[in-house]
């Protein structure tokens, strides 16, 4: 399961280093070695393992109707959009540069685990983003607490 909040930073050659908890996340002997990457919704790049991806794929956008233009342009912003990354051996991989500039990356960015994805935000957009305090409390409520 992929969890928690890193922060490195792009090189100039469009590449961020994936941390090693999260490469390991699956146990010692699974290290991830390839991701796939796509938009993300609010601004980020979403990152999948293969099996994560191909399950997300079949069970949510393949049954969308096509009949509906909602649902083509959705397919073809997550679809259209996706690539194969590889990690390289210091466990980095390529932001295409039209991913870059969807995301509005520079070089700091934020790496979220979030179970089954990990996210990729620039560190600017992430902070307007983060939740406040107010919307912290709502959810506590929503929750329950």
């Amino acid at each position: 399961m992929f969890m928690g909040e890193y922060h490195p930073t792009l090189d100039e050659k469009g590449r961020v280093a994936i941390p090693m908890k999260l490469r390991k996340a699956f146990g010692e002997n699974s290290v991830i070695n390839k991701l796939i990457i796509t938009h993300g919704f609010d601004k980020c790049v979403m990152a999948y393992r293969e099996e994560d991806w191909k399950d997300f794929v079949e069970n949510k956008l393949v049954n969308l109707s096509q009949s509906d233009p909602k649902n083509r342009m959705r397919i073809r912003f997550l679809l259209g959009g996706a690539c194969e990354c590889e990690l390289d051996k210091q466990g980095r991989i390529i932001i295409p540069t039209y991913l870059k500039d969807y995301s509005e990356m520079q070089k700091d960015v934020i790496i979220l685990g979030l179970y089954n994805r990990i996210e990729v935000w620039s560190k600017e957009v992430y902070e307007d983003y983060r939740p406040d305090g107010e919307a912290l409390n709502q959810f506590a409520q929503d929750l329950g607490f």
